[in-house]
C-alpha cells in the first residue's frame, strides 16, 4: 500500500546553507568574469590609448603586460595601427579564459568545486605546444591565427580549473561552525 503524502521525504533537501553557498558561488563566478574582462579590456586599452595620444596611460598597460609577454609587434594583432599589449598567443589565452568563464555556467553548476581531470588540461594545452614546437623547429610557419586559436582552446579549458578554484576560495567558511568562520573569512563574505 502506498504511503500517505504526509510521509513523503523530499529527494533534494535544500536549506538556507545551500542557498547561501549557491549565492556565493555566483558571486565567485562574477568575480572571475570581472577579472577576465578587466584583463582583456586592459590588453585592448593599450593601443586605443596610444592611438588617442595618451602615451603615458598606454605605456602603463604595455609595461604591465611586459612581465608576462614578449610583446613582439610582429607577433601581435594591431588595433588602430598599434600592437595589442600582448602577442596573439597570449591574447588567445586571455580571450579563451574569458570565453570559458562565460560558458562555464552552461556546462556545469557554478557551485561545483570539483575540477576536471588533469588529462583535459593537457589535451587543451597540447595544440598550443604543437603549434609552438612546429614553428620553433621550422616545420610549420605559425601565424597570428594559429597562435591565437590554439591558445584560445587552452584558455577555454583553463577556465574550468580557474572557476572552481575561485568558488572554493569564496566558499571558505560557509557551513562551518561559527568559531571557525570568525577566524577564516572567504573572499566573498560581506
Amino acid at each position: 500500500m502506498p504511503e500517505a503524502i504526509t510521509a513523503y521525504i523530499p529527494q533534494l533537501a535544500r536549506d538556507e546553507d545551500w542557498a547561501r553557498r549557491v549565492r556565493r558561488a555566483w558571486v565567485a563566478w562574477a568575480l572571475a568574469l570581472s577579472g577576465a574582462m578587466l584583463f582583456v579590456g586592459a590588453i585592448l586599452a593599450a593601443p586605443v590609448l596610444r592611438a588617442r595620444g595618451m602615451l603615458l596611460a598606454s605605456q602603463v598597460f604595455y609595461q604591465g603586460f611586459h612581465v608576462a609577454c614578449h610583446q613582439i609587434a610582429g607577433r601581435s594583432f594591431h588595433l588602430w595601427g598599434f600592437p595589442l599589449a600582448v602577442c596573439s598567443r597570449c591574447f588567445g589565452l586571455y580571450v579563451g579564459v574569458l570565453a570559458g568563464i562565460i560558458i562555464y555556467p552552461l556546462a556545469r553548476g557554478v557551485w561545483q568545486r570539483d575540477m576536471p581531470g588533469r588529462a583535459w588540461l593537457v589535451l587543451g594545452v597540447l595544440p598550443t605546444g604543437v603549434d609552438f614546437a612546429l614553428g620553433f623547429f621550422g616545420l610549420w610557419e605559425n601565424t597570428h591565427w594559429s597562435r591565437f586559436s590554439t591558445a584560445l582552446l587552452a584558455g577555454l579549458v583553463t577556465a574550468f580549473y580557474i572557476v572552481p578554484g575561485v568558488v572554493d576560495l569564496c566558499l571558505a567558511g560557509v557551513g562551518r561552525p561559527k568559531s571557525v568562520t570568525s577566524q577564516s573569512h572567504g573572499c566573498c563574505q560581506p
